[in-house]
């Protein structure tokens, strides 16, 4: 079996992979390792979770994960900004 990844490591999913229309395989952070068959509980920058096979992962590159975190980064402010509005409008 292949190389073993540890919760917070960032994975390409290949098997999500998509020809037509062309895109990339999904890149999620291991929030999990499941035992007997191993399975990674993945989860994308929005917070959707699902579970990937080893043999269908592999270590994001550099540039991979910087979109990732560019993209958490980028919900984070955008939820930080609402809860500013919905606090705000409490006061009206």
């Amino acid at each position: 079996m292949g190389r073993t990844y540890q919760r917070g490591d960032y994975l390409v999913d290949e098997a999500t992979r998509q020809l037509v229309p062309p895109e990339p395989g999904w890149v999620g952070r291991v929030q999990q390792v499941l035992g007997g068959p191993p399975r990674y509980v993945l989860v994308t920058p929005t917070g959707y979770e699902w579970r990937a096979r080893p043999e269908h992962v592999r270590a994001a590159t550099a540039a991979e994960r910087a979109d990732y975190d560019a993209a958490l980064e980028r919900r984070r402010r955008g939820l930080r900004e609402l809860g500013r509005r919905l606090a705000g409008s409490r006061r009206a």
